[in-house]
């Protein structure tokens, strides 16, 4: 067996052979695609990463028009992506930072689909690449090389990941190039490549990049004590490590422009308030699922996924039989990473000591696949008696499953089909050592790691496997959603003032993003966290930690927002007494009906009455918060400048709160604060009843404060609701909560919007068994007759000139005395704010938004945006830029003295 191949004929041959071979399996593993008439995007792909692509082409050509036109100014705030928020922060999540993703500049978004399906088709075949530049560089050069890459670039997690979200395989392109890095600086070579690779991973991703350098230094430490053959190995390895960490962060410092914004907004992201539980170990159907794992597409714990073509697993084991330095290295990788695998903590350190999470399994593949091409020669020269042990290890872990499989209907259908593929592999791979057929052997297993990459991609994918198939949205669906949807229908309308408006069931969330339209709906990964502490404050039942999806009929936080017309389903018999109905249209999600707003409020709101945030206020229940809001500026964080006494709390409107009484049945046992449901899906009543002033209709609101669901698990549940009122009306509604593992999301009130309050029914339908406690379940009723006359009476011209522009926006002020104007944005440290040309104090309201004092008079006033940190990142990146150059000058001086 020739082992060993002329460099020039490696060039010319593993490339060629591996890009015909990915070329071949790209339509074999996703043509079910095409067969069930099904688009390349799940929920995350229609809603963010095509959004985000579309808007990131459209940023990027505003900078280039904007340079040709002689403006060297980077937009780096909008107003479409949510409430309003930073771009160099919520686009790094998805695209900012990703070389590949600058071809979005010259793609209009129609082509959006097309250009993320082709873009995560080039990373699977990058990561590839990749893993045979690592193998040519470190001499494997023989056929196994195209096959480990295959195995590497169509394994398990790349499959899963890699259409539902393509950038999470880029740090399996980047993982090869750094630890050949690594190699090149122990082996005294250039380091020019791993300052590279550091900078552009993270640039791309700094979430994945701390989990390359965590694993990047394990490589490089147990690397280190087999190349190095020194005697003074600790005097060699501290200078070593002070070399590379300069060399780190060289790279990172490069990187640090786009770095240090998104540091800064992951510390003021909501995501990062979780409440985290870490247990010893795991349940015991996560080490079942892990056993069963290695050869098989089915996820284990979150995003943990091994799934290699069949053979792999049995060369993993003949490894362990292997003595020389190379398998030794090896070993020590796979059973850190099995580690990884088995202790929750250790996923609980990669994922930044946040949830448990083994997104970082993308890791494992790289060992596992430079395993499978190392030990193949080996293998294939083997004798019957040195194979023999592997082989039947692999095959009774097969024979184990396929048991499982007997008796279990659920298990067949994920594992059945891949184990028995192996056993047949086994069994025949056995059968050739006997008769001693080696020459045939390899092509034989080529075969089969290249017939397992399709076995278990589609039964990932097949209706009849996994069918993962299922969450995939139907095609052409992102170019319908993209014609018909209600941004288009808000675009037409006569209407040049800045509004926001609020949509019921949206099809896809982010489509402002796409349309530059400014809506209530979004969804995406890095959200404000002041934003949540909103939602949460008022217990909004249509939220989490990353999105917002409507401000669920409360006409007090449309206003708060600024929203000037209300989207519902033409389906929807709900019908907003407050707002004139404009006209029905279609879109892709369906048919909606379009509502103006009677009474909407400006995007500067000027109030006369301010309160500073303390213990009286954290006293109110959600509906007095957001109703003091209307009238009165609270502000956080801060402390009154002068001794005057604060105004007494005061409500434009009248709160109600209703008796209310629970029934259950046989299903359901309430008792004190604590619901106990028998089966899944079990439903209760709620009655409620009370004394009315008037035949009015009010905003009805059913308040859960601290609802959770006791389980150890972290799974979600989402409580259906159907009210029915006196008159025999209803409405139906839904909503997500956590359970008690989580730190937010347990206190949700859902508003019905105007109802007849007299008396009526909640049916709560709870759709897991189990246990639910609570602090409180109250029913109330909202009169907003007094809030609406007071509104009528607002100057409208207190505010005016208002205009938006790149980072800027500019008004001017006419008022009688002194008061605080409340913009509708969130608040951040980015935005100054100037009156007459003098920069002033912004401050936090309100819980989220930004505002300021202003005099009496006439005043001009200017706000100014600037990302935070970004400025310090482009000097630091300057900064590295001159120690890089000053690094290649000092390595090309050293090379002319030793020749």
């Amino acid at each position: 067996m020739k082992n060993i191949i002329e460099k020039k004929s490696f060039l010319k041959n593993v490339y060629a052979k591996y890009s015909l071979l990915f070329c071949l399996l790209v339509p074999l593993c996703f043509f079910q695609f095409f067969v069930y008439g099904k688009s390349f995007l799940v929920h995350d792909g229609l809603n963010e990463h095509t959004a985000f692509l579309a808007f990131y082409g459209q940023w990027l050509r505003n900078i280039v028009s904007n340079i040709f036109h002689g403006k060297f100014t980077i937009p780096t705030f909008s107003f479409s992506l949510g409430f309003g928020a930073d771009v160099v922060s919520t686009l790094n999540w998805f695209c900012l930072g990703d070389p590949l993703n600058l071809v979005s500049v010259f793609v209009p978004k129609e082509g959006s689909y097309v250009l993320f399906v082709v873009l995560a088709i080039i990373r699977l075949y990058l990561m590839g690449i990749a893993f045979i530049v690592f193998c040519r560089k470190k001499t494997f050069f023989n056929t196994s090389v195209v096959f480990g890459a295959l195995a590497y670039s169509f394994c398990g997690y790349a499959i899963f990941v890699g259409l539902r979200h393509p950038y999470f395989l880029n740090p399996m392109i980047y993982f090869p190039m750094l630890c050949l890095g690594i190699d090149f600086i122990l082996e005294k070579k250039s380091p020019f490549l791993f300052i590279i690779t550091v900078f552009i991973s993270c640039a791309c991703n700094y979430y994945f990049f701390y989990m390359l350098s965590i694993f990047v230094f394990i490589y490089a430490i147990v690397r280190f004590f087999f190349v190095d053959t020194s005697d003074k190995k600790i005097n060699a390895f501290v200078k070593v490590f002070f070399k590379t960490a300069g060399f780190y962060f060289i790279g990172v410092a490069l990187a640090a422009f786009i770095l240090f914004p998104n540091i800064y907004g992951f510390f003021t992201a909501s995501r990062t308030t979780e409440k985290i539980n870490v247990p010893i170990l795991y349940d015991f159907n996560y080490y079942a699922n892990l056993f069963f794992s290695p050869s098989a597409p089915p996820s284990f714990g979150s995003y943990g996924n091994l799934g290699f073509a069949a053979p792999v697993l049995l060369f993993l084991l003949f490894l362990f039989t292997q003595k020389d330095s190379v398998s030794k290295q090896l070993k020590i990788y796979l059973l850190i990473g099995l580690a990884f695998f088995v202790v929750p903590f250790l996923a609980h350190v990669t994922n930044g000591f946040n949830y448990i999470t083994n997104r970082w399994s993308f890791i494992f593949a790289f060992p596992v696949c430079i395993a499978f091409v190392h030990v193949f020669p080996k293998f294939c020269s083997a004798s019957k008696e040195n194979i023999k042990l592997p082989i039947f290890l692999v095959m009774a872990h097969s024979l184990i499953i396929l048991a499982v499989c007997c008796i279990d209907r659920n298990v067949r259908q994920q594992y059945f089909v891949c184990y028995a593929f192996s056993l047949i592999f086994l069994i025949s791979t056995y059968l050739l050592f006997v008769k001693n057929k080696n020459t045939f052997l390899q092509k034989f297993i080529y075969f089969f790691v290249f017939l397992g990459i399709i076995v278990n991609s589609n039964v990932r994918f097949s209706p009849y496997g996994l069918n993962y198939l299922e969450k995939y949205t139907n095609y052409g669906s992102y170019e319908k959603n993209l014609k018909s949807n209600t941004d288009i229908e808000i675009k037409k309308l006569p209407d040049d003032d800045f509004f926001r408006y609020d949509e019921e069931q949206k099809f896809t969330a982010n489509n402002s993003v796409i349309f530059g339209t400014h809506g209530t709906n979004y969804y995406y990964s890095i959200s404000d966290i002041h934003l949540m502490q909103l939602y949460e404050e008022l217990c909004l039942a249509t939220t989490n930690n990353m999105r917002c999806s409507s401000l669920n009929r409360r006409s007090a936080l449309q206003n708060l927002f600024a929203v000037k017309y209300f989207v519902l389903p033409t389906e929807t018999e709900y019908a907003p007494e407050y707002m004139t109905f404009v006209k029905e249209f279609d879109t892709y999600g369906g048919r909606k009906k379009l509502y103006k707003l009677n009474n909407s409020s400006p995007f500067a709101v000027p109030y006369k009455n301010v309160l500073y945030a303390d213990n009286n206020f954290e006293n109110l229940n959600p509906i007095e918060k957001q109703e003091l809001f209307l009238d009165t500026a609270v502000i956080y964080d801060e402390k009154s400048e002068d001794n005057t006494d604060e105004p007494e709390l005061k409500l434009n409107s009248k709160i109600l709160c209703k008796n209310v009484s629970f029934v259950g049945n046989d299903d359901v046992k309430i008792e004190e604060n604590k619901i106990t449901t028998r089966k899944k899906n079990t439903t209760f009543e709620i009655d409620f009843a009370g004394d009315e002033d008037s035949d009015s209709k009010k905003e009805l609101y059913l308040l859960f404060k601290n609802f959770c669901y006791t389980t150890d698990s972290y799974e979600q549940f989402k409580p259906q609701i159907r009210f029915v009122s006196s008159s025999g009306k209803e409405e139906s509604f839904s909503f997500g909560m956590t359970n008690a593992n989580d730190s937010m999301g347990h206190n949700r009130m859902p508003c019905f919007g105007l109802q007849e309050c007299k008396s009526g029914k909640f049916f709560v339908t709870l759709e897991n068994k189990g246990v639910y406690e609570f602090d409180e379940i109250s029913v109330f009723a909202l009169d907003v007759s007094e809030r609406d006359e007071n509104f009528n009476s607002i100057d409208s011209e207190e505010i005016s000139n208002l205009a938006f522009s790149e980072n800027k926006i500019s008004l001017e002020t006419s008022l009688n005395e002194k008061q605080f104007v409340r913009f509708s944005m969130p608040y951040s440290k980015g935005w100054k704010i100037f009156i007459d040309g003098k920069e002033t104090k912004s401050y936090r309201c309100d819980i989220a938004f930004i505002g300021t004092f202003v005099d009496s008079g006439s005043h001009s006033v200017v706000l100014k945006y600037s990302t935070p940190f970004l400025t310090a990142g482009v000097i630091s990146s300057f900064i590295g830029l001159i120690a890089l150059v000053a690094l290649c000058f000092y390595l090309k001086s050293r090379k002319k003295e030793n020749e």
